[in-house]
């Protein structure tokens, strides 16, 4: 289990954004080296390391998958027609005729028109096709879109800084939980989700489902007040 983790770890250390800054890469490096040395590491140490890292790196993260959204919007089916032989495109222009677009393809609603083999070749495009975006991506960025992309990424280290203090915030809820273990232990495990989403363990966060939950976790806990009061009130002597 520790080595799917650090397996993780090493693909996010080899791809991580561009012009993201080389002293947190190198730490990053240097804290992967010393994970991958230790034979009794765990999948909570590795999961810890990396959430070290991840309010720095999620205002990088999120600002390259932004561009890379961008840029799949305008070439993803220009991009992915080029890694389809003649034959596939022809079947793919007769699919566009019913109506679906080339983003349908990442869903279940294109499995019922192609054939199996016809689908594995479409998977094996569409691997490509992302990978061609990325690599087109990191050329804008570094070029003509760098003094926007760079601007992107401040304004989300702000969002990210309100991340923090929502986590904060949270576990501070937690810890002040008297009567409720259940609700302390909910709280504890959905702040810990948001941080493995900073780092890309769990699905991506937005600040507006971050600030939600303090409100969401009030509510649950005059709930569970409530309910408190009603067993009192039930076991009460006359």
């Amino acid at each position: 289990m520790a080595q799917h983790t650090l397996g993780l770890f090493r693909h996010l250390v080899a791809n991580l954004p561009p012009l993201f800054p080389s002293a947190t890469a190198e730490k990053m490096k240097n804290a992967l080296e010393v994970l991958d040395s230790d034979p009794g590491v765990t999948p909570e140490t590795v999961e810890n390391t990396m959430i070290k890292f991840g309010h720095d790196l999620w205002p990088w993260l999120e600002a390259f998958r932004e561009s890379a959204a961008l840029v799949e919007a305008k070439l993803g089916e220009q991009f992915m027609l080029a890694h389809l032989p003649e034959r596939m495109q022809k079947r793919y222009d007769e699919y566009r005729k019913y109506g679906l677009v080339w983003r349908d393809l990442y869903t279940g609603r294109a499995a019922g028109y192609f054939e199996p083999v016809e689908r594995g070749e479409l998977v094996g495009a569409l691997v490509e096709t992302k990978n061609d975006l990325h690599r087109f991506a990191d050329r804008e960025i570094v070029g003509l879109k760098k003094e926007k992309y760079l601007a992107r990424v401040e304004e989300l280290k702000k969002i990210s800084e309100k991340i923090k203090a929502v986590l904060a915030s949270l576990r501070q809820m937690a810890a002040a939980e008297q009567y409720h273990p259940t609700l302390a232990e909910e709280i504890r495990g959905r702040a810990r989700s948001y941080e493995l989403g900073l780092c890309c363990l769990a699905p991506n966060i937005g600040f507006e489902d971050v600030a939600r939950s303090i409100e969401f976790f009030t509510e649950r806990k005059t709930h569970l007040n409530m309910m408190r009061g009603i067993e009192k009130t039930v076991m009460v002597e006359f």
